[in-house]
């Protein structure tokens, strides 16, 4: 594993410090080389050293001007920063109870759907009754809904899309302090904003080669067809509309129906377009591989001021964390598991499901390393997250999985 040289003052609690700028002995360090636990470890570092070396994962250091410093504010709506949210639930406690209404949001998702192919109408006020409970279970703790959705088959992507689009905006929103009632106004247009494809041919959907002109442009009529569909659904409300017209806009007027720049899109739909795109190229789609979520989040810090507002590009990263739940990781014991919950302040150090060992073959039952308790193997060696993986890695289906 590659180190990094930063300065002292620049040391984040979870970062394993394997050598400083001055001898060990002259330090009041008593080993050489620890996992930061704690602030007063970080001051001691600043009070005795210029610059330490840090162990870093690969992806970790083309990550890491993205994640030093805090998200900075966002220049929106009145509506952010209206409420401050505390994890009040264990990530086990809030998994053990969405999973009883988890079902039934899935299944509302695919009846959706239906009503759309069958051009019937869509009934709002269910709808926002089972995301309200979907974002009431974000607000106590974000990472039981995200897991659900990654380890949870769905009859198709768009079903998983849809859903794991919906739960990000509402644990971004959550993140940039919106209240309850935005919340769901937010995860409700997400849910919606590609009602838009149920009008297009299933042929086209499930494509496996690359569009051509012609379908591309077919496909991008979905905009327009999800706006007919939803401005005619009583109970919709703007914030939803606009993100149904506008999560395929770009910053820099790149994008489409529209071509709008800037402010000019909606700040639902910056949110919208954001999250659609991590979403779809971290999910296998017929004709793509999923890539890997550090690799997304790159593409995205890359695309920030371009295609995207670049606030809350930042934002959405330090919502995601630098291995965000429900990814596939792969440690430097060569084992290999899936993100389940973070370590609050501990970004570098979450909890993993390990689902195959050093040799790459499964175990045979799953046991949960948190990397805080477990930083280093029996022979003193810590153990860190090496990198993460694209979905299907190893042959891991995780939806196939019993977690």
């Amino acid at each position: 594993m590659p180190t990094k040289k930063i300065a002292s003052n620049e040391v984040e609690i979870g970062m394993f410090v394997s050598s400083l700028d001055r001898p060990w002995r002259e330090t009041s360090f008593l080993f050489q080389g620890f996992l930061v636990r704690g602030q007063d470890e970080i001051a001691s570092l600043a009070k005795q050293c210029q610059y330490v070396y840090v162990l870093v994962p690969d992806e970790e250091i083309e990550l890491s001007s993205s994640l030093s410093t805090p998200a900075p504010p966002v220049a929106a709506p009145g509506t952010v920063g209206q409420v401050r949210y505390e994890t009040t639930a264990t990530a086990e406690e809030e998994r053990k109870a969405a999973d009883r209404f988890h079902e039934g949001v899935s299944e509302l998702v695919g009846e959706i759907e239906h009503l759309a192919r069958e051009k019937a109408e869509l009934r709002v006020p269910r709808i926002r009754k089972s995301i309200d409970v979907m974002v009431a279970s974000v607000q106590r703790n974000p990472d039981a809904y995200i897991w659900l959705t990654r380890i949870r088959k769905f009859d198709s992507y768009t079903y998983k899309h849809s859903l794991t689009a919906s739960v990000l905006a509402a644990t971004l929103g959550r993140h940039l302090g919106l209240p309850s009632d935005k919340l769901s106004e937010l995860a409700t247009g997400a849910l919606l904003m590609d009602i838009g494809k149920t009008a297009l041919p299933k042929a086209l959907l499930h494509k496996k080669t690359r569009l051509t002109n012609e379908e591309w442009a077919l496909m991008k009529t979905h905009v327009d067809h999800g706006l007919d569909t939803v401005s005619r659904t009583a109970g919709v409300t703007p914030g939803m509309i606009s993100i149904v017209g506008t999560h395929h806009e770009r910053q820099d007027g790149s994008g489409y129906p529209a071509g709008l720049k800037g402010s000019r899109i909606p700040f639902f739909g910056q949110i919208a377009g954001i999250i659609d795109f991590y979403v779809a190229v971290t999910t296998p789609r017929p004709f793509a591989q999923a890539i890997s979520a550090s690799n997304a989040i790159q593409m995205l810090h890359e695309q920030r001021g371009r295609y995207f507002n670049e606030t809350l590009v930042q934002n959405f990263i330090h919502v995601l964390s630098t291995y965000p739940t429900g990814s596939l990781v792969e440690l430097s014991t060569g084992e290999v598991g899936i993100v389940m919950s973070q370590n609050p302040g501990l970004r570098l150090r979450p909890n993993v499901i390990l689902l195959l060992d050093p040799d790459k073959q499964p175990y045979g039952s799953y046991h949960i390393l948190n990397l805080v308790e477990h930083a280093y193997q029996n022979e003193g060696n810590p153990i860190n997250i090496k990198k993460m993986l694209p979905a299907g890695a190893y042959g891991l289906d995780v939806e196939e999985l019993s977690l």
